[in-house]
Formats: structure tokens, C-alpha cells, sequence
């Protein structure tokens, strides 16, 4: 699932960011420095990789690589990253801590 090369160390995790629309749900298009904005303050993602140490102080269930979650927002570092296919897409490297839910879908 980690195509970036890039491994979480100490208690680190990588998040892969859903991307936000570029369109309001009104059909109105979003400028790119709102957008970026919005980018930035989202929450959800999924879970690709995380450090050996990552959640081994946490109770109960745990999250797992390829789990939906739900992170605090402005959480960690932004990482951009340019597949071979096409397309940008966006990571946050931040700490297991900065995960509050695990979506069950």
C-alpha cells in the first residue's frame, strides 16, 4: 500500500489524505487557495503504513494499515508525493496520537 518509499519511525504513522472536491456541493468551483486550505484542515484518510513502535501503548483496538480513520486536523507533516501513473497525492506523517476514530464502514 506504501508506494511512497517512505517508513515511519518511533511512533509515527503515514496517512494517505482524502482529496477534497474542487466543487462545492452547489456545482461552484472552489478557488485553488481556498482549496489548499481545505486540503489542508481535512481529517479522514487512510491508514499505509506505520512504524513497529506505532500504537503499542494503546488499549483496546488498534489501527491497522488499510483502515479508514479519522485524524486531528493540522496533524503532522504534509508530504506531496507524484505516482508513476498521474495524479498528486497527499500525506500526513504524524504521530499514532493524532488518530481519534477508526471509520467502520
Amino acid at each position: 500500500m506504501n508506494e511512497t518509499g517512505i517508513r515511519p519511525v518511533e511512533f509515527k504513522v503515514l496517512i494517505r489524505v482524502d482529496e477534497v472536491s474542487d466543487q462545492s456541493s452547489g456545482g461552484i468551483f472552489i478557488p485553488q487557495h481556498a482549496l489548499e486550505r481545505e486540503q489542508m484542515a481535512h481529517d479522514r484518510g487512510m491508514l499505509v503504513d506505520m512504524s513497529d513502535m506505532a500504537f503499542s501503548d494503546w488499549k483496546g483496538r488498534k489501527p491497522e494499515v488499510g483502515d479508514k480513520v479519522i485524524f486531528n486536523k493540522y496533524a503532522g507533516s504534509v508530504i506531496q508525493y507524484r505516482p508513476k501513473d498521474n495524479g498528486m497525492h497527499r500525506y500526513r506523517l504524524c504521530n499514532d496520537k493524532d488518530i481519534c476514530a477508526i471509520l467502520e464502514e
